[in-house]
């Protein structure tokens, strides 16, 4: 019974330390992709501000047409 109970002992531990493993490296990985997502939102934010700007010259380009 010793033997048993140290084998699954021992495998219990074998198991944790494989699942402390994936935990690492499935919180680097979501790391990698929190980033990945700010930067998109970065370059969507970034994109509107340059198009409601072109609209905003395109407004007042307009406008100078109109006046002259």
């Amino acid at each position: 019974m010793t033997e048993a109970t140290k084998s699954l002992e021992e495998q219990l531990q074998e198991q944790r330390q494989s699942l402390e493993e994936n935990i690492r490296q499935t919180e680097s990985q979501m790391a990698k992709l929190r980033e990945q997502y700010l930067k998109v939102l970065g370059a969507l934010e970034f994109a509107a501000i340059q198009k409601q700007e072109a609209e905003g010259t395109t407004d007042s380009t307009d406008s100078e047409d109109v006046a002259s």
